[in-house]
C-alpha cells in the first residue's frame, strides 16, 4: 500500500456484517406466550376462578412489558427489526389491561353478560 491511502476494502465489509436478529425472536416469542397464557386466563375466568385468572393476568402484563421493550429495542437497534416490531404490536394486544380498556369501548354489553349468574 502507498502511504496516505485508505483501504476501502476493509471499511465496506465492516459496514456489511449484520447484527443478530435474536433479540427480535424473542421478543416475538415472548408476546406469542403472553397471548397464549393471556388466553388461558380468560378461559380461567369464564369458568368461575377468579382469583386465580387476575393472578395469571398481573403475570402477563409484565410479561407483555418485557417483550413490548424488547421488541422496541429490537427494531430500533436493527436486531431484528420485523420481529420486534410486530413483537411490540403483539405485546400490545395481548396485553389484559388494554383488552378490558378496549372491550369497555367496544362492546361494554359483553361485561354485564360476564357478571350473569
Amino acid at each position: 500500500m502507498q502511504r496516505n491511502t485508505v483501504d476501502v476494502r476493509e471499511q465496506a465489509t465492516s459496514r456489511q456484517r449484520r447484527r443478530s436478529p435474536i433479540v427480535g425472536k424473542i421478543a416475538l416469542g415472548l408476546a406469542v406466550v403472553s397471548a397464549a397464557v393471556d388466553a388461558s386466563a380468560f378461559a380461567v375466568f369464564m369458568g368461575g376462578d377468579t382469583t386465580f385468572a387476575f393472578g395469571i393476568c398481573f403475570v402477563v402484563v409484565f410479561l407483555t412489558l418485557i417483550a413490548a421493550i424488547l421488541g422496541f429495542i429490537a427494531a430500533v437497534g436493527g436486531m431484528g427489526r420485523w420481529y420486534g416490531a410486530i413483537g411490540v404490536v403483539l405485546a400490545f394486544v395481548a396485553n389484559p389491561v388494554i383488552l378490558i380498556v378496549l372491550l369497555v369501548i367496544v362492546a361494554p354489553e359483553m361485561l354485564t353478560d360476564m357478571g350473569g349468574s
